[in-house]
Parts: structure tokens; C-alpha cells; sequence
């Protein structure tokens, strides 16, 4: 039986079948071993990056004073700078004498009905936190007390 009879006894699905397998089989075969051009036909570009050195700029920052008597220590023009957390601690200090300032956390509480952001700084006397002052993140005034 030769190559010719073998085909014609195939049925039209089983001559399908063979066709998508050899399809199959190419790209299967391309996907792993694709042609390549000689290497002077090679379309490929090699891009030149320079490298050019960063410069940084520092910028001098000074910060006014904090003696937290005045808003304009705390405060700029547009009336959005918040004090830190170290300044939040002074003025708890300040203003009770005899209890010590433990670490500030922010957070906001209703003032007539506003939501301020504030800082939460607990004052402790004899090593056990007695009260609660919340001062103003922007103004530095002491809002609430517990």
C-alpha cells in the first residue's frame, strides 16, 4: 500500500485532524525557534543612553520661633501650617504646670460642630496619664481638655 492509497482511505475528519496537527506542530515549532535573518539583516537598533550626573539643590529652610504666645509663630499667610508634635508637647507643658507631656498623636474632634484636626496629647502626673489636652493643629490653642 503506498502513500497515495493510505490518503485516499482516510476519511474527510481523520485528513483534518493530520492537516491541524502539522499546523499545530509549526507553531509550536516557530514559537520556540523563530527564524532569524543573518546578523547584517538584523533590524534591530541598540539605543545610547547617557548618563548624566544629578545635581541636587538644597534649599535653606529656617523655622521662626516657637514660643507659642502668637498665631503668627504657628501660622503662614494662608493660614494652612500645622505645628509639630514637639510644639503640641511645649504647650501642654506650658500650660499645666506639675503633669509631664507624653508622646502627641493627631487626630480631629467636633468643635461646634466642625470637624478640627488636632493634637491629642496626654499629660500624665506621678507616671499616670491624669489628663487628655486637645490642642489645635493649626492655631495651637488647647480646644478641649479631659
Amino acid at each position: 500500500m503506498n502513500f497515495k492509497d493510505k490518503w485516499n482511505s482516510l476519511t474527510r475528519e481523520q485528513k483534518a485532524l493530520l492537516v491541524l496537527g502539522v499546523v499545530i506542530l509549526g507553531l509550536v515549532f516557530y514559537a520556540y525557534h523563530p527564524i532569524v535573518g543573518s546578523p547584517d539583516n538584523n533590524n534591530t537598533t541598540q539605543v545610547q543612553q547617557s548618563t548624566q550626573p544629578t545635581t541636587v539643590t538644597t534649599v535653606p529652610f529656617t523655622q521662626s520661633g516657637s514660643n507659642n504666645t502668637t498665631v503668627s509663630d504657628n501660622t503662614t499667610g494662608n493660614g494652612t501650617s500645622q505645628i509639630t508634635a514637639e510644639q503640641a508637647k511645649n504647650i501642654a507643658t506650658q500650660s499645666m504646670p506639675g503633669y509631664t507631656a507624653e508622646e502627641p498623636t493627631q487626630g480631629s474632634i467636633n468643635v461646634d460642630g466642625a470637624s478640627t484636626s488636632v493634637w491629642i496629647v496626654p499629660l500624665s502626673k506621678n507616671n499616670v496619664v491624669s489628663k487628655t489636652l486637645y490642642i489645635d493643629a493649626t492655631t495651637g490653642k488647647i480646644v478641649q481638655q479631659t
